[in-house]
């Protein structure tokens, strides 16, 4: 198994485009986004993916910024009704940069890392859990290297963001294959016991 873990602090700017082949892409991401494209970058160093490699990846609710989403929600609502369809079309959601909707969405980071490394094999986005995302790959029909990532993104802007290529056999034999731990915390631990 090769692992990568990076922790950003609150405001550390995040060496992204060392790894983009599209630096113009770099508008649609968050911070959760250029993390994880950094840290498939680093695993990747000296590994050719193949395009049919599985890639899994976990995410969790990103907690430092809004991109507007407090604005859309208060010109979406009216008194008498709460949410109201038309305000939200017609008010709320011209207000709020169309760039902000990519930054968002839950399946970002892993749409811009299956770009920037053509990969087109099966992937999938779960919410958070260090079993899920080992199962999801343990139900895969690869039976190769695969990618699985996590990232979490919190209150106070800090990011971290883990990635690992491995084999089924490795994932049978994980700890966290049952666990009810979060999946970043997972690519913490397996790069502290492998002490890099």
């Amino acid at each position: 198994m090769k692992v990568t873990f990076d922790s950003y602090k609150p405001g550390e700017e995040i060496p992204v485009v060392q790894y983009l082949k599209n630096r113009k892409l770099r508008k649609y991401f968050n911070r959760e986004t250029e993390a994880a494209l950094v840290g498939v970058g680093k695993l990747t160093r000296n590994i050719e993916l193949s395009p049919e490699t599985p890639f899994y990846y976990a995410t969790g609710v990103m907690e430092y910024e809004d991109y507007g989403l407090e604005e859309i929600v208060r010109n979406s609502t009216d008194e008498p009704d709460g949410f109201s369809h038309k305000l939200f079309i017609e008010e709320a959601i011209p207000r709020v940069s169309p760039l902000n909707l990519f930054k968002v969405l839950q399946n970002m980071a892993l749409s811009f890392i299956a770009i920037e490394h053509n990969l087109i094999g099966d992937n999938a986005v779960i919410y958070t859990s260090a079993s899920g995302l080992l199962l999801l790959a343990l139900h895969s029909s690869f039976n190769d290297h695969m990618l699985l990532g996590a990232s979490k993104t919190y209150k106070d802007g800090k990011v971290e963001a883990g990635f690992a290529f491995v084999l089924k056999e490795e994932i049978e034999k994980s700890p966290f294959l049952y666990s009810t731990g979060k999946a970043v915390d997972m690519f913490r631990s397996w790069v502290s016991s492998k002490g890099d």
